[in-house]
């Protein structure tokens, strides 16, 4: 039997494991499954990398580092730049680096699909039999405590508690183009924005309530948008492209293509950190951005602030609460901002100003 069984090994999981296992007996399960995902360390992840003493290596930074945020409003045809200091990375490197940390005393399962679980008892303590496909073979593991660390369409949260309709979900879709296939147009709009060097936000309405994005890596651009689940949801993305083209950016051809589940919290009612002995980490938890959709900094801070609670093993759920205030307090400040990036009129508004409400 372990103490703790956790599902999912991204930077919420992997984070957790390793901070409690002086103490504990972990299981780690890890689907092997990569994430859709732009790849860039926002500040507020930077900083608690910092916090945690936590360097990426080499192997997982990529180039260039954008020092600013392009915004482009396709419905007022505004454009504006904002100061904000990003890392880049390889989010595949990223997750296999935070792995490769973990200490030996770890079982780690690889290819490891969580199924189920069914709650039993013995005469002195409750405990989970987690179920579990590894490699294609059901293997099952009993545990004392479950965490939640499967990404924003968790099934440990699926299962256990109510589905929340504050949780609304997109397709992002994410094209690889490499720099040599692509051209700007000299003197068009694209040719006043720095692509191969900054983040560019995309807004659209037209598209997606939400928004679209470029992103340089590694001398390939990102294209990649997140649009609501609909039957005419690829089509959309094809306009975001032919969007890019009327302004001057021309893509010749595509090098690779992606697209992931993502979800959205619509409110602070999305956040639930669970109960009783099955705790929620990172975006499981909804502890994401409803701004840009960033839970790489949630990731890291909810995995510290449970640990924290852990080690400490005293009312473990109710220590995690209040670690974990501070996080949720933020994502609340960008719940207010939420209107200024998203409402047409007042994202119009802001860009016309000389406020800088529409950062990230």
């Amino acid at each position: 039997m372990y103490d703790i069984g956790i599902i999912g090994a991204g930077p919420a999981g992997t984070t957790l494991a390793r901070l409690v296992a002086q103490k504990y007996s972990v299981l780690l399960l890890n689907s092997g499954r990569q994430k859709c995902c732009g790849g860039i360390l926002a500040p507020e992840a930077q900083k608690i990398l910092a916090q945690l003493d936590l360097a990426p290596p080499k192997s997982v930074l990529a180039d260039p580092m954008p020092f600013a945020v392009t915004i482009i409003d396709a419905n007022s045809n505004l454009i504006k730049h904002y100061p904000r200091q990003y890392i880049n990375i390889n989010r595949n490197n990223f997750d296999q680096w935070l792995l490769s940390i973990l200490p030996n005393s770890i079982d780690v399962r690889s290819n490891a699909i969580y199924k189920n679980i069914e709650t039993e008892s013995s005469n002195q303590n409750d405990y989970f039999t987690v179920r579990f496909v590894e490699n294609g073979q059901n293997k099952t593991e009993k545990v004392k405590w479950l965490v939640g660390a499967d990404g924003g369409a968790s099934a440990v949260r699926n299962q256990f508690f109510n589905p929340c309709k504050k949780l609304k979900k997109y397709i992002a879709f994410q094209d690889w183009h490499n720099n040599n296939n692509i051209e700007i147009i000299p003197n068009s709009i694209a040719s006043n924005i720095n692509f191969f060097h900054n983040y560019v936000g995309i807004f659209d309405n037209n598209l997606t309530d939400y928004y679209c994005w470029t992103i340089p890596k590694d001398k390939q651009l990102l294209v990649g948008g997140a649009i609501p689940i609909t039957n005419d949801a690829r089509d959309k993305f094809e306009k975001l492209k032919s969007y890019l083209n009327s302004i001057g950016l021309k893509i010749n051809q595509i090098k690779k293509q992606e697209l992931c589940l993502i979800v959205r919290p619509l409110s602070t009612s999305a956040i639930n950190l669970g109960k009783n002995q099955i705790l929620l980490v990172g975006e499981a938890a909804g502890l994401i951005s409803p701004t840009s959709a960033e839970g790489i900094s949630s990731a890291l801070a909810s995995a510290k602030a449970l640990a924290d609670a852990f080690n400490k093993n005293k009312n473990i759920l109710n220590d995690y609460k209040k670690n974990i205030k501070n996080v949720v307090n933020n994502i609340k400040l960008k719940y207010l901002k939420k209107p200024l990036m998203f409402n047409p009129v007042l994202r119009r508004i802001v860009m016309k100003s000389c406020l800088t409400a529409l950062k990230k």
